[in-house]
Order: structure tokens, then C-alpha cells, then sequence
């Protein structure tokens, strides 16, 4: 790091030298309102969602801006569940990729650039090569400070409250701070629809389970092992739920042995990420690690189990009283009693599933409200 640190700062400061440098704020920007910006996050789905709430702000503050993703190829998924953000070309780490953004980004012109990853590179050379005059953050960094001249100055070490945080800087206020989505209608229908196929009982609580990714190393040390996922699946029927369970890719091939093992679960078919925001609006509860569709679930509505690994509960957990997180230090040791303990916690908590779901008639995704600050207010 007393290297990586310092480079990175040289890095940033020979980036952004061409460009205008003098320090803004976001008066700067009422006074002149932006006409285009570009938005960077080039990392996961979990991670862009975690910023949704500084892009719905952007969208709410200066509804007439044209609003530009670069990310990705999988984080672009979330595009859909922001009407009012464009996908721009996909970020690849490749020579080739990084010469088609520069084209790319030669032709365009926009007025406001937001990283929302402060602490890489990527979004400081795009930030950069965008040449837009006001480049923001929502928190400084000592690596990449010097690329930057709006820093709102939100350092919270919780992902998603540092963005709500700084949506609440630009003037717009959600009620809560969780990811910001609009799921459209014709995802929102085909979810209920899906639902509907596989026969649940009203009465029954429905209760989500995504399969952990166990693809690589990053992802096996996060999660709980395949015979405490079973355990608790078994436990959780005995208990009257019905599970439901997500898996993609290599993940199926679990899904499938958990069903086996326990036949009254049902397994969904393979979702974009906004009909399974439509399923999970539907459900109970979700249990997940520390992933994607957690964050979805959150945006969604849907009371969370998070089962994770100590760190991530810091900067990852769902806020609010109906969250929940089980962690242990190592994953293995994540005891499948105490994940059902937390599931049947936040069921009780629950109106009967009769009165709150209905398979004939999809419901309304949670609005996330939100109100200009008066001068009075801020």
C-alpha cells in the first residue's frame, strides 16, 4: 500500500491535469444544470445496485439530463430496472475495449461525470478521457482524490447509506436507505405468472433461497456449505414454508440436489434480473449471501437473511428492522439452526401470507419517495 497509494495518486493527478481542476460544489450545478452525464461503476451487479440511490437522485434533481452507464458486461443488467439510464459501451479490462471507449467517449460530450467506485482507476480515466468539466464522488480517497473537483463528502463505510447519503447532498431525500429500482410491467407480470405455475398454497409462507456461487475462490470462502443449506431447507418446509429456490449457471446443478433432497421445494426457471425483482416483491422473505440478488430483494421490499462472513456485514447488509444477518468468521461454521431462528423471526413478523399475496393480481413494487430539500431544509 506505500506504494499502490502513492502511484495511484500520480496516476489520478497526470489524468486529470488537461482538465478543469478548481473545486466545485453542488451549487456550481443548480446554477448550471447538466445536460448529459455519465455514470462509471465497472465491478458487479451487487455493487452498482448499491448506488442506485445517487443515480435515482441524478435522475430526480435534473430530470431533463440524459443519463450514461459504462459498465460492466454484468452489471449492465441494471439498466433495465432504471428507465431513465442509457447503456453506454461495456468496460472491459482488454486493449482493444479500452480503445473503443476512447473512441466512444471522444465523441461524446457531457457536462457532469460521477464515478461511483472513488477508490479504482477505471473511473478515474474515464472520468477523465470524458472530459467533463465536473467530475464527482461521493467520498474522497487518497488514491484518486486529485481526479476529482465535487466531492460530497460521504464517507459512511455502508455501501448503500453512502450513496442514499449522497442523494440527500444533491437535494433528494428516499425514505430509506436501500437500492433504487423500477421494475417494468411486462417483467412484473411474466414474475407473477411464474409464481402462479408453480402452485403455492396461499396460506403458506413463501420463502426464497438463492443457491451460493461456489464457482470460484472469492466467492466458495463467503458461503455456507451445501449440507447446512440442505439442513436448513429441510427445516424451513417442516416449519409449513414453501421454498422457492434461485440458482444461474454452474448453480443449477446444486438447485437441482437440493430439490431432491428436499421434494417440496420448487426451483425457478432462469430470470433477467427484473423478473426476479418481480418474484421477490412476491415472497416472504429471501435468503441469500452477500450478492446481487440480495441487493435486489432489498430494493424489492422483501424482508433478508443475510448468511455471510463477518466483514461484509459492515458494508453489505440490508438496513432496517426487517433485516436480519447470521455471520461467523469462517463460513463453515455457519450453523443452519441459527439462519432458521432469524427466517421464522421475520416470518412472525410478516402479515398471513392469505391477506398479503394474491395469485391472480400482481402488487405494486414499493415506491421509494422522495421530496426536494427546500433551502430551509438542507
Amino acid at each position: 500500500m506505500q506504494v499502490k497509494v502513492p502511484t495511484m495518486r500520480w496516476i489520478s493527478a497526470l489524468a486529470a491535469g488537461p482538465l478543469d481542476r478548481r473545486p466545485r460544489v453542488v451549487g456550481d450545478l443548480d446554477a448550471q444544470p447538466p445536460q448529459r452525464i455519465l455514470v462509471i461503476r465497472c465491478d458487479r451487479i451487487g455493487d452498482l445496485l448499491c448506488s442506485t440511490p445517487l443515480i435515482a437522485a441524478l435522475h430526480r434533481k435534473w430530470p431533463e439530463a440524459g443519463i450514461t452507464l459504462v459498465g460492466s458486461p454484468k452489471n449492465r443488467a441494471v439498466a433495465p430496472l432504471l428507465p431513465y439510464l442509457t447503456p453506454g459501451p461495456e468496460f472491459r479490462r482488454d486493449p482493444l475495449a479500452w480503445v473503443r471507449l476512447i473512441i466512444w467517449l471522444r465523441r461524446q460530450r457531457f457536462d457532469l461525470a460521477v464515478s461511483l467506485r472513488t477508490e479504482v482507476l477505471s473511473g478515474v480515466l474515464i472520468s477523465a478521457l470524458s472530459r467533463a468539466p465536473v467530475r464527482m464522488v461521493a467520498n474522497a480517497s487518497p488514491r484518486t482524490a486529485p481526479a476529482f473537483n465535487l466531492v460530497l463528502g460521504c464517507e459512511d463505510a455502508h455501501h448503500v447509506r453512502r450513496y442514499w447519503r449522497a442523494a440527500q447532498r444533491l437535494g433528494v431525500v428516499f425514505s430509506a436507505p436501500r437500492p433504487v429500482i423500477e421494475v417494468p410491467e411486462a417483467a412484473d407480470r411474466h414474475a407473477a405468472e411464474m409464481l402462479r405455475a408453480l402452485a403455492i398454497a396461499d396460506a403458506k409462507p413463501l420463502v426464497g433461497v438463492a443457491i451460493p456461487n461456489r464457482a470460484d475462490r472469492r466467492h466458495r470462502v463467503r458461503a455456507w456449505s451445501s449440507d447446512a443449506l440442505v439442513h436448513f431447507v429441510k427445516a424451513l418446509v417442516a416449519h409449513g414454508a414453501c421454498v422457492v429456490l434461485l440458482a444461474a449457471g454452474v448453480e443449477q446443478v446444486e438447485a437441482v440436489a437440493v430439490h431432491a433432497a428436499v421434494p417440496q421445494t420448487r426451483v425457478l426457471p432462469n430470470l433477467t434480473l427484473a423478473e426476479m425483482a418481480g418474484v421477490q416483491h412476491r415472497l416472504d422473505l429471501w435468503v441469500s449471501t452477500p450478492t446481487g440478488p440480495l441487493h435486489l430483494a432489498d430494493a424489492a421490499g422483501t424482508p433478508t437473511v443475510m448468511v455471510c462472513t463477518d466483514p461484509f456485514v459492515l458494508g453489505w447488509a440490508p438496513q432496517g428492522a426487517r433485516h436480519r444477518q447470521v455471520c461467523a468468521t469462517d463460513a463453515r461454521d455457519i450453523a443452519p439452526e441459527a439462519v432458521l431462528a432469524a427466517a421464522l423471526e421475520l416470518l412472525a413478523l410478516q402479515p398471513a401470507a392469505a391477506q398479503r399475496r394474491s395469485k391472480d393480481v400482481p402488487g405494486p413494487m414499493p415506491a421509494a419517495s422522495s421530496r426536494r430539500r427546500t433551502p430551509a431544509s438542507m
